[in-house]
């Protein structure tokens, strides 16, 4: 093969070196030494001492770590239900032009998800704040939003359900473009009302979307970290362990000098992502495949 076969053939490769440098060097490498890491007892200095699945096994026997997992989990279900729902019937209600100035109420929607996730988190910091907050004024009551154990965890569901319903709106409403508009046309002549043509037609339709968007937030869900820790913690701390998610005890570990510990819980939390979009992947073949 001469010189200019040889440039050919690694003409393309030279357009994804960047990426692929990139993707090595800042993704690849760290993860593979931190799997490496996650089998020593490293302390940030001196050498790191093998100690096998030592870590795996004190981080699965801690408390903590199924106390967070079981707050990250309950985030994530107790606001994706209402989000996804809201998101979906306002995108609904668009798409019919069952609501007027669309092109300001898509705007209106949307902002939220610009806002930065600590703007937010300080936002309702301030609406929710004992004695002096926006609700607490307005209803004349005096409610520990932030501090009460139960109470806080609802007021993160309650930020994260507005700043995410703007996104999984605008992505719906693409979703719901991909429908043929006569099929929704023949089963309104046909008698369908309105929640029969959205229950029998549309979300069988938008399925695949659907189950995108619970996989996409499961993932984002559970590597949460600013809204509960900004929104609940004090003065530089993090949220209390009644509150706390799962990417809290890393960071503990990894301020307590355990540095190990720290990458199995990482690693855990990524085969816990990697199992929720394996089934989720299936459970999407499965319904595309009926």
């Amino acid at each position: 093969m001469n010189i200019r076969g040889i440039a050919r053939r690694g003409q393309p490769w030279l357009f994804v070196a960047p990426f692929l440098l990139t993707f090595i060097g800042l993704f690849l490498g760290p993860a593979g030494y931190a799997f490496w890491l996650s089998f020593t007892r490293y302390r940030g200095f001196g050498v790191a001492r093998w100690v096998g699945l030592d870590n795996y096994s004190v981080v699965l026997g801690y408390d903590a770590f199924w106390g967070m997992l079981g707050n990250t989990l309950f985030y994530w279900v107790a606001h994706a239900v209402p989000m996804m729902a809201l998101a979906l019937l306002l995108a609904v209600l668009v798409q019919r032009q069952a609501i007027g100035w669309t092109r300001t109420f898509k705007t209106l929607v949307f902002v939220p998800q610009v806002l930065a996730s600590v703007a937010t988190a300080l936002l309702f910091q301030n609406i929710f704040a004992t004695h002096y907050g926006l609700v607490d004024r307005l209803l004349g009551v005096d409610v520990a939003w932030l501090t009460d154990p139960t109470l806080s965890r609802w007021t993160v569901v309650g930020v994260l359900v507005w700043r995410g319903t703007g996104y999984w709106f605008i992505v719906f409403l693409a979703g719901l473009t991909t429908i043929t508009p006569e099929i929704d046309e023949a089963a309104a002549i046909d008698g369908a009302t309105g929640w029969q043509r959205l229950w029998r037609i549309t979300l069988p339709l938008l399925r695949p979307t659907l189950l995108f968007a619970v996989l996409v937030d499961a993932i984002v869900t559970l590597r949460l970290f600013n809204e509960p820790n900004v929104l609940l913690g004090k003065a530089g701390t993090l949220a209390p362990a009644s509150s706390a998610p799962l990417l809290n005890l890393v960071v503990e570990q990894m301020r307590g000098g355990q540095f190990g510990a720290a990458a199995a819980t990482g690693w855990l939390l990524f085969v816990l992502i990697a199992a929720l979009t394996f089934a989720m992947f299936r459970l999407m073949r499965e319904r595309t495949q009926a």
